[in-house]
């Protein structure tokens, strides 16, 4: 009979053994985690007992606290472009103290102080006594002023290339405004701010101005920190991380603004303001059907990179003047819309030139030194800009209630805010002045109360949607910069019906004939290939309780096309002339940009991805050339040389794939390269690089050049290009 034996039960035991690893494993990690905690809370390492903190100390350092700090997110434009980002800057300063050495024991602060002194003096620009008074200076170490500070990278290279001792650098963060007076009002800016806390100086950069201060804490991310032990000289010692947090990058802001459009509306206003003298003067566009604002200028502009401003108002949110004649429209619509009750027709009848509101008043006047037309319709009156026709509008058909409900129903005479940029409200002169009637009547033509062209530009888009308002924005979306998860999508905005469709239908109609009739007071903005319509107004200007003699606010507010509105724009300038030519050339110029954008045919999306740019300063020019290539970028070289002396974009920009990309060489010869296909901005850059001035005729995209490929270029040279 065979034995039996029992089996010992190998599952078991190897399931035991694996718990009893685990065990010991979760032991250690417990082991190591409270060890590090116990270290950071006494200095002391746990097992062996061994005070680290002491260690430092006999070493001469402490446990130090390093922040870093998050990059702020990047603003965008509506076409994807990068319009400010942080650009990395250097401070410059001179350790003097002889404690102050070198692992090796060489001297790690300034030895020739006189030698220094020359050498900083010629690359910073400063002066040699000043600099080496400042290096003869009791102290442990010195910084430069103004001439040390925001230096860049290759000033930075030029100075670390003469190997000064004692010569260090600090890294600090700014913000680059990368087409400088780009709706520098709006975008505003930011600026490192200093604080003080509990006796430890922080410095961020902070949004001061516009969208940048409005949106700071979206923009502004969150900084990380690093602990560490290092020496007296603040070198991290073996082993020295204690515990470091990743910054978290700001968010991303994407703008309503269009590149294109915006640097043809800065162009066009700054050559209006110069050829009228004016002293201030503003523009928008907005898409009529969603509210987004395509383009927006001031003048006078700054450069935020420069904040060079003259004065802190927005003129387009926040400067609120008398229009003139551009008023006029909502009268007449509200007319209409109430004629019904009132009897009022456009083709009715009454007497121009002269308007008593009192048998004791002086009379209101036509612009024509109040001779008038005679007997005309108020269609002509319209086309005529007549004021006596708005003063028999108002006394014979208007109801006064309606007429300020639709008033308040258009966002006239109110503050209101465009994605968190405050605007001004305006005053209606006719309020608090009862029995007074001169007020009411004066601000049916424009004078005697003030409205911003922010109002006046939400106002006229109800002739583009059916008799709705839609509000104005500028902030498309924001996005989180290291998820590209949308955290904010803009949606429009209607306001409650305020005209007919039959209405709106008539005054587009009346808008029509102000700009397409000859002899009307807006023909000279009449385009041949767009049938534009709108308004024309001339606005005195009070000052000191009195209006002024011989300057005024000249205005425009139109639409285009006629059909269905994709676009409303306004503008107002202030000079001492009474010609409209120059401004009808901006409107007509910015009109084609803005409908060239609009219904440009949509291009089918080929997977493309970003790049970061890095200095290039310095390097060679067959390098970089080479690099940018293979990372699907087109290198312009701007001279025969073979070192890159400065670039464009900057470094740290991202730019898209196909992107070009400017390199200024240390050659002499530059010659004239083919600009078919680039944009005015790229043409810009371009002159600016080469010290050639380019002047664009057209808009878009340049397909033509007065200058052959190939040219060699002298400096100063003018060369014309030509856009469509």
């Amino acid at each position: 009979m065979a034995r039996k034996f029992k089996i010992p039960s190998i599952k078991k035991d190897n399931n035991y053994g694996a718990n009893f690893m685990l065990v010991i494993i979760c032991v250690l990690v417990l082991c190591l985690v409270f060890n590090v905690v116990y270290l950071g809370l006494t200095g002391k390492h746990l097992i062996s007992g061994n005070d680290i903190s002491a260690y430092a100390s006999q070493r001469g350092g402490s446990q130090k606290v390093q922040t870093l700090t998050a990059k702020r997110g990047t603003i965008y434009s509506s076409n994807d472009e990068v319009l400010v980002t942080d650009v990395t800057k250097y401070k410059v300063y001179a350790i003097l103290s002889t404690t102050r050495t070198n692992a090796d024991g060489s001297a790690a602060y300034v030895e020739d102080k006189e030698y220094t002194a020359e050498k900083l003096a010629e690359i910073l620009g400063g002066d040699y006594d000043e600099i080496l008074e400042k290096l003869n200076k009791d102290s442990y170490q010195v910084e430069f002023g103004s001439i040390g500070n925001n230096i860049s990278s290759l000033v930075k290279e030029e100075i670390e290339a003469l190997d000064l001792p004692g010569i260090e650098f600090e890294e600090t963060t700014t913000r680059s405004y990368r087409y400088g007076d780009f709706a520098s009002y709006e975008i505003g800016y930011a600026q490192i701010v200093t604080d003080e806390i509990n006796g430890k100086t922080t410095s961020a950069l902070v949004g001061q101005m516009g969208i940048e201060k409005v949106y700071d804490e979206e923009l502004s991310g969150t900084d990380g920190q690093r602990v560490y032990l290092a020496d007296n000289n603040d070198n991290v010692l073996p082993n020295g991380i204690v515990s470091e947090t990743a910054p978290v990058t700001g968010n991303d802001i994407y703008l309503t603004l269009d590149t294109d459009i915006q640097t043809e509306l800065t162009s066009q206003l700054s050559k209006l303001c110069e050829a009228e003298e004016a002293d201030q003067a503003t523009c928008a566009i907005m898409n009529a059907k969603t509210g987004a604002i395509l383009a927006v200028a001031n003048y006078p502009s700054f450069d935020p990179n420069e904040r060079d401003m003259e004065n802190y108002v927005d003129l387009f949110l926040n400067e609120a003047v008398e229009p003139g004649s551009v008023f006029k429209s909502f009268v007449y619509a509200n007319a209409i819309n109430d004629s019904s009750t009132s009897g009022f027709s456009v083709d009715n009848t009454y007497t121009s030139g002269t308007y008593y509101y009192s048998s004791s008043s002086s009379p209101i006047k036509d612009h024509n030194s109040g001779q008038g037309w005679g007997v005309i319709s108020y269609k002509q009156g319209f086309y005529y800009s007549s004021n006596t026709a708005i003063c028999n509008i108002l006394s014979t058909y208007t109801d006064k209630d309606s007429l300020i409900a639709d008033y308040e129903a258009l966002g006239l005479f109110q503050s209101d805010e465009m994605d968190g940029l405050s605007t001004a409200s305006g005053i209606a002169g006719y309020v608090n002045n009862e029995g007074r009637i001169v007020e009411w009547l004066t601000t049916g033509f424009g004078q005697g109360s003030t409205v911003t062209a922010y109002q006046l530009l939400k106002g006229y888009s109800a002739f583009a949607n059916d008799g709705k308002t839609v509000k104005p924005y500028i902030v498309d979306k924001i996005v989180d910069s290291e998820t590209d998860e949308v955290l904010y999508q803009a949606s429009t905005q209607y306001s409650q019906q305020i005209y007919s469709s039959e209405t709106v239908e008539e005054m587009r109609d009346l808008l029509s004939g102000v700009i397409n009739i000859s002899g009307s007071t807006g023909y000279k903005y009449h385009m041949d290939d767009i049938h534009l319509i709108g308004k024309t107004g001339t606005g005195q200007i009070a000052q000191n309780g009195a209006y002024v003699s011989g300057y005024y606010t000249h205005s425009f507010c139109g639409l285009a096309p006629y059909d269905d509105p994709e676009i409303v724009i306004v503008l107002w300038y202030q000079s001492g002339t009474t010609d409209n030519t120059n401004a009808a050339t901006l409107v007509q110029a910015v009109v084609r940009s803005a409908l060239n954008k609009l219904n440009e045919q949509e291009i089918k999306v080929v997977a493309s991805s970003s790049y970061t740019l890095d200095s290039y300063t310095n390097q060679s020019t067959s390098y970089v050339s080479s690099l940018l290539s293979t990372n699907q970028l087109t290198p312009v070289v701007i001279g025969d040389g073979d070192i890159v002396l400065s670039q464009y974009p900057y470094a740290n920009t991202e730019v898209a794939s196909e992107s070009r990309v400017f390199l200024k060489t240390n050659g002499t010869t530059i010659t004239m390269p083919s600009m078919e296909g680039w944009s005015r901005k790229e043409a810009e850059a371009f002159a600016t690089m080469a010290d050639v001035t380019i002047e664009v005729e057209g808009t878009g995209t340049i397909y033509d050049q007065s200058v052959s490929k190939g040219t060699t270029l002298e400096a100063g040279q003018t060369i014309t290009v030509y856009a469509e």
